[in-house]
């Protein structure tokens, strides 16, 4: 029996890198995935996959759909489907909006779709957990303070309402038995770093943190049960040991 024996957990952009593993350390911890993605390559997913646009309502319906129809409850979503792409005050204009839609669409919009979606099935069950997986953008290294990276307005502009989104619903979820968290981590050796990396994706990749090492840590966030820690931003940096204690909780009214 593994420590989540019986649960059933929602993995976004399950295809490759971070969501795969997210997918497998999941179900080798006795979870029941359901899994989606845009590439085909997530039909591979041991239990359920499906192939699924998370910008698009009526797919994340149709995802949630399934899973309750199949498993009857929602557990544990994984907001993990990302995208980044070099974006700039400057780009021409048809070029930006294409990229608004996609990166907004996915990183963002994505994530509200799914979140708001299992949040009405939580609250019914009284239990749940929702990650958000951010960035180290919004939540650098301390001593550091955030910067402006230059070249990324869109990705950073969707992790930081990303992370509006963690903070409220934390709030309002909070005495419904439903915890949100947020992995705000640095540079992770996937397919989406090496893309973007371009000619030097493998001395960027070669510095980066596991998918494997991440997910460990995701495992030991959910394990804490109905009574651990909601409403954390936990920072996950290449330069420091990877641990959980690197939690910030923001505050809390009530509601």
């Amino acid at each position: 029996m593994g420590r989540l024996s019986g649960q059933v957990a929602i993995v976004t952009g399950a295809a490759q890198g971070l969501g795969r593993a997210f997918a497998e350390g999941l179900r080798a911890s006795g979870a029941e995935i359901v899994a989606c993605d845009v590439d085909s390559r997530v039909l591979e997913q041991a239990g359920l996959a499906l192939l699924a646009d998370v910008s698009r309502p009526e797919d994340v319906r149709g995802v949630v759909d399934a899973a309750m129809q199949r498993h009857g409850r929602i557990d544990v979503l994984v907001n993990n489907a990302g995208l980044v792409r070099p974006t700039r005050a400057g780009d021409a204009w048809e070029a930006g909006l294409e990229d608004y839609q996609a990166v907004i669409g996915t990183n963002l919009y994505g994530a509200f779709l799914f979140g708001r979606a299992v949040a009405p099935i939580m609250i019914e069950q009284g239990s749940g957990h929702i990650v958000n997986i951010s960035t180290d953008h919004v939540y650098p290294v301390p001593p550091h303070r955030v910067w402006g990276h230059g070249g990324m307005d869109l990705y950073n502009a969707s992790k930081w309402a990303l992370n509006g989104l963690t903070l409220d619903w934390a709030t309002t979820l909070r005495k419904r038995g439903v915890r949100v968290n947020a992995l705000c981590m640095g540079a992770t050796d996937t397919p989406m770093l090496r893309k973007f990396a371009g000619p030097a994706a493998e001395e960027v990749a070669a510095t980066a943190m596991r998918p494997e090492e991440i997910c460990e840590l995701l495992l030991e966030l959910l394990a804490e049960g109905p009574e651990g820690r909601s409403g954390q931003n936990i920072g996950l940096w290449v330069d420091r040991e990877r641990s959980l204690d690197d939690g910030v909780e923001v505050g809390h009214r009530q509601v």
